[in-house]
């Protein structure tokens, strides 16, 4: 008898060092859903930064087609849209774009991709999605922590935080870009995951002390989600798949 509760406790200790499956039921395990977007949906900086963490992405933790590509605009987006998205039939699209569109170019002082191209891009691929009767998350880009992206890039650009002074500093400036996407959605009637809004709560406060806290965003550029944050984001991504 000593012995059979030896073996149960056991079994259930090793149970709970195994990390749950956040999906095993939803519909994403059809493989009907992609998930696309740019470095923060693809992950690919986290076998670098987090090594013990190398595929612990979003689109993993809820059992999504992985189309993220490291360094997109909605400008790439629209390029392989067909060919990665539209002709592999879909029943579900999870977007994240705008923390690249967003950035300045030091040479022109212009961002990478204008607000009214952004907004064109997006509404062009919700369009063609709603047309096809496939399902839509349009979803916010993470809050910048300001200071950790700054440091990161003055090596390469001494000036780059002097290209976001009369915007408010690079999040308000890549917020502005969220708020384009929740517009769209909006006016599409899709449904939205404000990613943004959500970090800020967890953090407390859009602060980078508060931000640098919450450990939702990583302190090599201050501009991609940990594993934590990702986690939080196939939370989110989870629950409206399973609506």
């Amino acid at each position: 008898m000593k012995r059979k509760n030896y073996i149960l406790i056991v079994i259930v200790l090793l149970l709970s060092l195994v990390q749950p499956n956040i999906n095993e039921s939803n519909v994403a395990a059809s493989g009907g859903v992609i998930a696309f977007g740019d470095s923060n949906t693809s992950g690919s900086y986290l076998p670098r930064e987090f090594p013990e963490y190398p595929d612990h992405n979003w689109p993993a933790l809820v059992g999504a087609i992985n189309s993220g590509v490291s360094g997109n605009t909605t400008a790439s987006a629209v390029k392989r849209f067909k060919a990665d998205v539209l002709d592999n039939r879909p029943s579900t699209v999870v977007m994240m774009f705008g923390i690249n569109d967003a950035l300045i170019r030091p040479d022109t002082k212009q961002p990478q991709v204008s607000k009214i191209q952004f907004e064109k891009n997006i509404t062009s691929m919700v369009a063609l999605l709603k047309a096809r009767k496939v399902k839509v998350l349009l979803m916010t880009n993470l809050p910048v922590n300001e200071t950790v992206y700054y440091k990161s890039q003055s090596l390469k650009n001494p000036d780059i935080k002097q290209l976001y002074a009369n915007k408010g500093g690079i999040r308000a400036w890549e917020n502005s870009y969220n708020d384009i996407i929740r517009r769209v959605a909006k006016k599409h009637k899709v449904q939205l995951i404000d990613n943004y809004k959500n970090a800020v709560l967890k953090a407390g406060e859009a602060t980078d002390p508060m931000l640098t806290q919450s450990g939702l965003i990583d302190p090599l550029l201050g501009i991609h989600w940990t594993p934590r944050g990702h986690l939080m984001v196939a939370y989110s991504v989870d629950h409206y798949l399973t609506k």
